[in-house]
């Protein structure tokens, strides 16, 4: 396996003024990552989305030396969707406790946890080059 990828959707979030708030958002994107033992390799970037007001929202991404994790706010609908990707192992429950000490009470309306890369074979480094290769 390559790594582990972390998805969730969370909704009904008490602190909806984080929600709206890039300043935030690239906080709670840094503590997160560092939280769980990530270095950051670049960033976090945030850019505003102003679409509908339904669908009016923030997106933040931080570049990990272990990968990524993002987050998709939309402080009308009161949720966001946030992914965590990286090839170290990392705490999901510790994901959760941190959005709780950003976002306060929320409801996790969807949630998925992956191992990716389960079609490399035993040596990483073999198949990363042979999928370099193919591109």
């Amino acid at each position: 396996m390559y790594g582990t990828h972390l998805m969730l959707r969370l909704g009904n979030v008490e602190n909806v003024s984080v929600l709206d708030e890039p300043g935030q958002i690239g906080a709670f994107l840094s503590g997160l990552v560092t939280g769980i033992g990530m270095r950051i390799l670049d960033g976090p970037h945030t850019k505003t989305e102003a679409a509908d007001a339904v669908r009016y929202g923030h997106s933040g991404i931080v570049l990990l030396y272990e990968s990524h994790a993002a987050v998709h706010t939309y402080p009308a609908l009161r949720s966001l969707f946030l992914d965590v990707f990286s090839c170290k192992s990392f705490d999901v429950g510790a994901v959760v406790r941190i959005a709780h000490e950003t976002f306060g009470d929320f409801n996790i309306v969807e949630s998925a946890v992956l191992d990716r890369g389960h079609h490399w074979a035993t040596d990483a480094e073999v198949e990363l080059s042979r999928w370099l290769e193919s591109r």
